[in-house]
């Protein structure tokens, strides 16, 4: 076979960490791309609002179609930033598109000049050399799909975001006999879901919690404040029927949840009786013991409704002793001090914090290991290739159907950038794109660098320090050198001493650069914080990051 025959795999998100979801699948310079998200700042990026994929590789490709799993923000946070690059049609559910559309208002972008085409379970889209067909399966949102994707190698299976539930809450139980149809037929690679692989046996099914749920509410005898995702639509209706057994009016809080869940009820995904929801403003004019307060903040964010109620300064919602508040969600990987920060503070409003280490109110959206190993029988692929997830958990997938066929080369072990190309015969890495990871913050996208995010990191954590010098005509420099600093030290005597000695060594240091015929005004920046940074961390060990300036006296 020759290049063109190929069939090319190429993650640019998602496969070294959570979120930033978004691969491509390339046959002869023709491309479609399945899912756009974003991941979440970590907590070395300070000011960052979020991240999003590089999608440099694509820029002289020819893009079918861009194909969205789910609604979930890890897999459609980014497309309002690279549809308009990518310039292609949108294929995906109902309630993802009715999502996305949201998000395209608030972005202002021209909703005439983007088509997105729906899709359901079991349709077939022809895309050039592809025919994909979209398969239903089970996560912690409506309208979750994976792909069928049959190519002239062979077909891929992607699983989307997905878990096997015997008993969900809506009755539509993922679609095993597709999957296993094609495994019938014969499939060369399947993409698979790594998030939960660490998590033994099967995942628990979203109709438990229901029960628990259920329960807590006929126990509870203050009012109820329930933290989860704006998009778990299966736990908010879950939520609204307990609420209704239990005679207890619901009020939403969270501008995301309102707006998620105001888009489910149109779209008949939410059902519940007249009268069972109430504005947040009117909480005030019913009992306490008859509320439930749903609301944003699960991860412990610091504007969420939730973080709002723990320090007293929410508008309308106010902790009383033998409140109880619930956190149906688990923690994303990075968020445990934010939100063991947040539990701590409710607690000291008297408040009784239940989690999932205690009662079973939160069902992960993601296949656990024996859920992983029952799909991968019922494919049968060629070649395992895990996706979703940070390093261990590719790998550990990779091991686990190691061990469950004995073979070593039953997986593919990818990371973001890595190039693979796959024939009828075998499955090689062939190259790899440097990407980097696109930043937003505020309105600019791309604009804030890796040195940007050094330079926040080190006045996080060691302050500023500007020095002013002023050169004379004749190349003396004015005793009149200035250090100021903010975040770095307190001001008092023994700052201004230290300042003192700053100081010196800015004068010695220019006037032997300027001296030695170095006058450059680079040089002279350069230099100068360089001796001064190197004297602050020998004084007092510390290194804020110092700004020089130096400018010649008129």
């Amino acid at each position: 076979m020759d290049q063109k025959s190929k069939l090319r795999i190429i993650p640019l998100g998602g496969l070294k960490e959570i979120g930033k979801n978004m691969l491509v699948i390339e046959y002869e310079q023709e491309v479609i791309v399945i899912d756009a998200g974003l991941m979440f700042p970590k907590s070395d990026m300070p000011g960052v609002d979020y991240v999003i994929p590089d999608i440099s590789y694509l820029a002289d490709k020819k893009v079918l179609a861009l194909i969205l799993t789910h609604g979930h923000e890890d897999h459609i946070g980014a497309v309002t930033h690279v549809i308009e690059s990518l310039d292609a049609p949108i294929y995906g559910t109902k309630l993802t598109l009715a999502f996305l559309r949201e998000k395209f208002m608030d972005a202002h972008l021209p909703l005439d000049k983007i088509v997105c085409k729906e899709v359901s379970a079991r349709d077939v889209v022809t895309l050039s050399h592809f025919s994909i067909e979209f398969i239903h399966t089970n996560h912690s949102i409506v309208d979750s799909i994976g792909l069928a994707i049959t190519t002239p190698v062979g077909t891929i299976i992607h699983t989307g975001d997905f878990k096997i539930d015997l008993e969900p809450v809506d009755g539509h139980v993922i679609d095993l006999y597709k999957f296993a149809e094609y495994g019938e037929r014969g499939v060369l690679a399947m993409l698979s879901d790594s998030t939960n692989v660490e998590k033994s046996g099967f995942t628990i099914s979203e109709s438990i919690v229901n029960r628990e749920l259920d329960h807590l509410f006929s126990r509870a005898t203050g009012m109820i404040i329930i933290a989860t995702f704006a998009s778990s639509l299966h736990r908010i209706q879950q939520m609204l029927t307990a609420a209704h057994n239990n005679g207890r009016r619901v009020a939403f809080s969270g501008r995301s949840l309102m707006r998620c869940t105001d888009i489910a009820k149109q779209l008949g995904y939410l059902n519940y009786p007249q009268g069972t929801i109430i504005p947040i403003e009117e909480i005030a004019h019913h009992p306490r013991e008859k509320l439930v307060c749903v609301t944003t903040g699960s991860q412990g964010e610091p504007f969420s409704s939730l973080a709002l109620i723990a320090s007293d300064a929410h508008r309308h919602i106010k902790l009383a002793s033998g409140d109880v508040v619930i956190l149906s969600a688990s923690v994303i990987p990075g968020n445990e001090i934010p939100v063991n920060n947040l539990v701590n503070l409710l607690y000291e409003k008297g408040a009784h914090v239940i989690d999932e280490d205690e009662y079973e109110i939160h069902s992960s959206g993601h296949a656990s290991s024996e859920e992983l190993k029952l799909l991968y029988r019922l494919v049968r692929p060629k070649y395992l290739i895990p996706v979703h997830g940070e390093v261990r958990h590719i790998i550990k997938h990779a091991k686990l159907i190691e061990l469950l066929t004995g073979k070593r080369d039953a997986s593919v072990v990818l990371f973001d950038g890595d190039v693979l190309e796959l024939d009828e015969e075998k499955a090689v890495i062939v190259d790899h794109l440097e990407l980097i990871n696109v930043y937003v913050d505020g309105k600019g996208v791309g604009d804030v660098s890796e040195l940007v995010l050094k330079d926040r990191q080190k006045l996080a954590s060691g302050g500023v320090v500007f020095v002013s010098a002023t050169i004379s005509n004749d190349n003396k420099v004015e005793i009149d050198a200035d250090i100021v600093s903010k975040g770095f030290i307190f001001s008092d005597g023994k700052t201004n001493a230290l300042f003192e000695k700053g100081r010196s060594i800015v004068i010695d240091t220019i006037e032997k650069l300027i001296k030695n015929g170095k006058t450059k005004s680079s040089i002279l920046q350069y230099e100068t914080k360089y001796k001064l940074q190197k004297f602050f961390f020998k004084e007092i060990e510390r290194q804020p990051l110092v700004v020089v300036s130096i400018n010649g006296k008129k």
